[in-house]
């Protein structure tokens, strides 16, 4: 099966968030399936593997044309293809812009021109997010210039729905589309263009990435739960995984010792040593750790509230992340407020971040939407016990070991509220300080989990054959459809 990969960022090249993670992981995982897979993603000026020139050629956006150069990076885990432009691409963040909606617009249109030119003809395209949703209509609405195109299924998945990159219709234009196709039931959005809804509804098969979060979006989901309804049916859940070898405590280099579920005892000295690389008093109850990005979405001003319980029960409290700087200051003046006892640091560090998994005796996810997660995945694999909201793949990832004595990887809570975070704390830390035995049998469960890209790969890969299969029926019953017609026009 040839497959097309078709993304914003991917780790190892460039990335910002967990769906760098997953176009990296998820394509590699893919090849060892048996796929000839090509990825694609935009040339941002940050990624620094050496490439080298396949093509350059004119894109045209509206009434004007830009020039792209499309580029092979080398040793890649799969080959892989950057799309250049300087304008729209040679810029020190991959996200951020007030132009974003019109850079992504030439990265779509560019590899829907590369298609037209390419001997790669993929049976599956493999959309992710609203950055590269408008292919999906591309291909549908101008598949008459290339009819090769036609036999092409199309996968939409939806990392984070509550970004839908919606935009002016000057942005639509640019596409090159009818305005057919500029309805409430196409891709207009109270007057607006939404790029989350061309994924959606010229795709052949698009999915969230865990089963509650594919429930939870047909209910709310950011103004398209109506828009997901009517195509539901086409809608599936697969949860992401993680790279177990990358996320290992028994080899991560980023440690001060490593360890494994087999002998965990360097999980205690990676406490002491990041306590004192931060300041932190080296006594202490429980370490209760936060690798996050800082915006409400995240839960992040429930980590105030949080915060004091934490240390009045003797516990401390470590967080890593950036975002709205509301949160950024107020979560500094909680620093300066419990001096010794809170540690914030306001940061992308991925070494730092490793060693928060491998101190914390806690990790604290009070996400109010998480449609999947991977910081809980690699909490547990490094034996910090998650707290979570449960919502999207927070539900689905984490077992409750309140509500299943014994058999639980975490601590789970449901309302959305500061007293029901803390209520989830406050379990948590019972167990820790009251029953130490059970405690490491719990830690031990967390470590042992598999939460690898086994299973979901498999998965993507049906999907990709029910949904080829689907094209390929669809694209008989056209056929016959054209053919009565033309019988009929000539009797």
């Amino acid at each position: 099966m040839q497959v097309l990969f078709v993304a914003a960022e991917a780790a190892g090249l460039i990335k910002v968030g967990g769906l760098g993670d997953v176009a990296r992981e998820l394509p590699r995982q893919l090849k060892a399936l048996g796929a000839d897979i090509r990825l694609v993603i935009p040339a941002h000026r940050d990624i620094r593997a050496e490439a080298r020139v396949v093509a350059e050629f004119p894109v045209r956006m509206g009434e004007r044309e830009e020039l792209c150069t499309l580029k092979e990076a080398d040793g890649t885990p799969v080959p892989t293809l950057l799309v250049g432009s300087e304008r729209y691409f040679g810029r020190p963040e991959v996200y951020g812009y007030s132009d974003d909606a019109e850079r992504f617009a030439f990265f779509c249109l560019a590899v829907f021109q590369w298609l037209k030119g390419t001997d790669f003809i993929p049976d599956v395209i493999h959309l992710n997010d609203w950055h590269t949703a408008p292919l999906a209509m591309l291909i549908k609405e101008r598949g008459d210039e290339n009819p090769a195109l036609s036999k092409c299924a199309l996968v939409f998945t939806i990392h984070n729905l509550a970004y839908q990159g919606t935009c002016g219709y000057e942005i639509f234009k640019l596409y090159g589309v009818g305005d057919s196709a500029f309805t409430p039931e196409g891709v207009e959005y109270y007057g607006d263009f939404n790029p989350m809804k061309a994924g959606i509804g010229y795709s052949d098969r698009f999915n969230a990435v865990s089963a509650t979060g594919a429930r939870e979006m047909t209910v709310e989901g950011f103004g398209l739960e109506g828009f997901i309804g009517v195509h539901k049916k086409r809608l599936f859940g697969i949860p992401n995984g993680i790279d177990q070898d990358v996320w290992n405590p028994a080899t991560d280099p980023a440690l001060f010792q490593n360890y494994s579920v087999e002998n965990p005892g360097g999980k205690r000295e990676n406490k002491k040593q990041l306590k004192k690389l931060l300041g932190l008093d080296a006594r202490g109850g429980a370490l209760c750790g936060v690798v996050s990005r800082l915006d409400r979405i995240k839960g992040s001003d429930l980590l105030l509230p949080a915060a004091e319980r934490i240390v009045k029960n003797g516990g401390q409290m470590v967080i890593l992340g950036k975002g709205s700087p509301e949160y950024e200051q107020a979560l500094k003046k909680l620093e300066e407020a419990y001096p010794g006892r809170v540690a914030v640091r306001i940061d992308f560090d991925e070494e730092l971040a490793r060693r928060i998994y491998a101190a914390s005796d806690l990790f604290l996810m009070p996400s109010r939407y998480e449609p999947c997660g991977l910081a809980q995945l690699i909490a547990m694999r490094y034996g910090a016990i998650p707290v979570v909201h449960r919502v999207g793949g927070l539900a689905d990832t984490v077992i409750d070991e309140g509500a299943h004595p014994g058999e639980g990887t975490g601590f789970t809570y449901g309302a959305d509220s500061a007293n029901a975070f803390i209520r989830g704390i406050s379990k948590a830390l019972r167990m820790y300080e009251s029953e130490r035995d059970g405690w490491r049998k719990l830690v031990r469960r967390a470590m042992s989990c598999d939460s690898s890209w086994n299973r979901s790969a498999q998965a993507y890969m049906d999907l990709y054959r029910d949904a080829a299969a689907e094209r390929i029926q669809g694209d008989k019953a056209c056929k016959r459809k054209k053919r009565s017609a033309r019988i009929n026009q000539e009797a």
